[in-house]
């Protein structure tokens, strides 16, 4: 079932926004009063018409597909965006890019704010990229995890719940029924800004079998030093510690599982969570992963990663 849904705020610059917290410190409340003061709030979600509505917005260049599907997982109905590429046919086999938003994004934030279609479709135009379906996913404010109310302390705004799972199975199993795709780890790459850069990093590392390439954007990592950020939602999401060893990054890169991976890492020079990253670079180096670090001028904002588009695509789906 499709249908056309329009939502929400753009979330890849939440982490931003909260960026001036004192390390140690918990973030300011994510309220939507809080949220729409940003000069780059989203417009309020419209209704959604009957699943019988076509769900393709046609750009110049290509389609987007606004799709209402039913997560068995979750059990409810869950939004993607799911970008289609120039002469999208059924007769070819595509590869697969999910891209994972930031806290208090929304499954469109990708398309809307960053335009990454636009870019994507520049570099298919110029022959630099193989055409590649690009698929974002509504998951909350959930850091891509499995969580149980009760689990860690509730700093407020994040959504609890099986999020892995709707994720892994739920959209994979989609996308892969639902349009032309290669279903196969070699042609399916995960990415994400932000809390979606976590994301990324969490489930290719812990779903190996499933992703060649992991894009990890501005990731929200954490070291356990002073300079940490947002530890609220650090120590709810590892559980004081107690969940560190399943759900961090840094513990659960492995030589052996990411054999053959390919993982890009990079940040802004102005950004807090770069020195985060190139740790975590750093780590895989040790393991001989096959690992990138780009620091680039800028800081966690919209204008960094606009900046940077072309370079993550030319990664995932580059010609070489």
């Amino acid at each position: 079932m499709k249908a056309i849904i329009v939502a929400g705020l753009f979330g890849i610059i939440s982490f931003f926004a909260l960026g001036g917290c004192n390390s140690g410190t918990s973030e300011p409340s994510l309220s939507v009063a809080n949220l729409s003061a940003s000069p780059i709030a989203a417009p309020a979600p419209s209704t959604s018409p009957s699943a019988s509505t076509p769900p393709s917005v046609i750009t110049a260049h290509s389609q987007i597909d606004q799709v209402s599907f039913h997560s068995a997982a979750l059990g409810s109905e869950m939004n993607l965006s799911v970008y289609l590429p120039p002469g999208y046919s059924e007769d070819v086999r595509y590869p697969v890019l999910y891209m994972l938003y930031g806290y208090g994004g929304n499954h469109d934030s990708w398309f809307t704010y960053l335009n990454i279609n636009t870019v994507a479709d520049q570099l298919i135009q110029e022959d630099r990229i193989h055409p590649v379906i690009i698929v974002s996913p509504d998951y909350g404010n959930s850091f891509g995890v499995n969580t149980k109310v009760g689990e860690g302390h509730d700093p407020g705004g994040v959504s609890i719940g099986p999020y892995e799972d709707y994720l892994i199975q739920d959209v994979i199993s989609y996308v892969d029924g639902h349009y032309s795709t290669q279903a196969s780890k070699e042609a399916r790459y995960v990415g994400g800004a932000s809390m979606g850069g976590y994301a990324a990093l969490y489930l290719g590392f812990k779903h190996p079998e499933l992703f060649s390439k992991i894009g990890a954007h501005s990731a929200a990592i954490w070291t356990y030093t002073p300079t940490d950020e947002f530890t609220d939602q650090r120590d709810w999401l590892y559980a004081a510690g107690m969940r560190r060893d399943e759900r961090d990054p840094f513990k659960l890169a492995s030589a052996d599982k990411l054999k053959g991976m390919k993982v890009y890492l990079d940040a802004g020079e102005d950004d807090a969570l770069a020195e985060k990253d190139k740790s975590l670079y750093d780590l895989l180096l040790t393991m001989n992963v096959d690992a990138k670090w780009v620091l680039s001028p800028g800081g966690h904002t919209v204008s960094y990663w606009s900046g940077q588009l072309s370079n993550y695509m030319l990664f995932y789906a580059g010609k070489e």
